[in-house]
Order: structure tokens, then sequence, then C-alpha cells
């Protein structure tokens, strides 16, 4: 759905040679914070290459992987629509290429043109939907692609740390069982390599490619 944006949404049909400089993109490292929770919005992201991780603290100070953005995928439009500050983490999970639109230009775009606009609507009813169901009765092919993310996810944030099975399904609310099948299927995809806790990623980006293969077949 959302690689059909490069083809609909073309900046440089609405923007001027001045308006068009300021778009910006930039590369992050693996890790590396794009925004914290809290921060207020300046503008727009656009995934180009990469995988970013929306993460947040709870009261008790746990850290929670909400979701992963994928490439062409628009984030932190919820906050910058609705005029709030960030309500999580932006984190690259991968080695990046983020394209920046400040506010000010996205404002430009919609009023010359509402295709961007339509797009973001498209996106926010789609999370929404995604949010509804979280805590209902998932397909198989969503419940392996979070405990793939969360796999992925763990291993970036703490590398020394030997995560159980059980330890991986309490974080992406997945049985213990279901998780070792997941892991078995990752090891014959030739993603994993995996002695007893001991569980090697051999590239990142397959791993977060691999779950968002499933969440668009599922979609």
């Amino acid at each position: 759905m959302f690689s059909q944006i490069d083809k609909s949404f073309d900046l440089l049909k609405y923007l001027n040679t001045e308006e068009y400089q300021e778009i910006t993109s930039f590369k992050f490292k693996k890790s590396d914070i794009i925004y914290n929770e809290g921060d207020l919005p300046l503008g727009l992201y656009f995934i180009k290459k990469g995988y970013i991780g929306l993460t947040r603290l709870s009261v008790s100070g746990n850290e929670t992987l909400l979701r992963v953005f994928s490439p062409k995928y628009f984030f932190g439009h919820r906050s910058l629509m609705a005029g709030e500050a960030y309500h999580a983490n932006a984190t690259a999970l991968v080695a990046c290429e983020v394209v920046f639109i400040p506010k000010e230009i996205f404002s430009k775009i919609i009023k010359k043109d509402n295709s961007l606009l339509l797009f973001l609507a498209q996106i926010l009813a789609k999370e929404l939907r995604v949010a509804e169901n979280k805590f209902s009765s998932l397909a198989s092919s969503k419940v392996t692609a979070r405990i793939v993310q969360t796999l992925a996810f763990l291993r970036t944030k703490y590398p020394e740390y030997k995560w159980t099975r059980k330890e991986i399904g309490e974080y992406c609310g997945a049985k213990t069982e279901t998780v070792s099948r997941v892991l078995t299927i990752l090891e014959e995809q030739g993603l994993i390599n995996k002695n007893g806790r001991n569980i090697e990623i051999l590239n990142f980006e397959d791993l977060y490619s691999f779950a968002h293969k499933l969440e668009e077949n599922n979609s």
C-alpha cells in the first residue's frame, strides 16, 4: 500500500525550488535517536531506507516496543497533525536514511494538493484498526511478525544479554512455545543461529524485512 506513495505523491510537483531546498535527507546509524518522547514535532518524517522503532518507557521504567516503521513509510505524523508532543521515542533500528519535511513546508503541500493528507489519513485509519485489534486474537502471521520485531529490537538494545524464550514472549505478549516455534522458523530461513539461549541475528535488516512482509500479507 504505502510503496505507492512514491508514484502518487511527488514533492517536486507541489514545491518551488526554494521550498524544496528546505527538505533535508538525514542518515542515522543503528541506535541513533530521531526524536524523544515529549519533544514538540517540527515536521514530518519519511523513511527512504531502514527501519525505525517507536518505543516508550512505562511508569515502572520498562521499555516497550510499540511498533516498527518500514521503508516508504511516514512517521511522526500523528503528533504533527494533532499538534501534540511526541508520545514515544523514535530510534533507528538499523542504518537508516530519512527525509525530513518541515511543518511549514508540509502545510504548503496540503494547501496546494490534499494527496499527502489523504495518505496520512489512510495510515492513521490503519493504525487505529491495529490498535483496536492489539489485545484480541490476531492472525498467526501477525503474532510471528511481532515476535520477530521484538527479538531484533531486544538484541539491538541489549546485545550482551541472553534473552530466554519466556522473556521474549512476555515482552511482546506471546506464548513461550510460540516464540520457540518462530525461532525455529527463523533459523530454517537462515536469519538467525541458535545455540541454547544465545541467539545470533545474521542480518538485522533482513529480519525486519521478514517481519514487514508478514505484516503486509496480513493487512
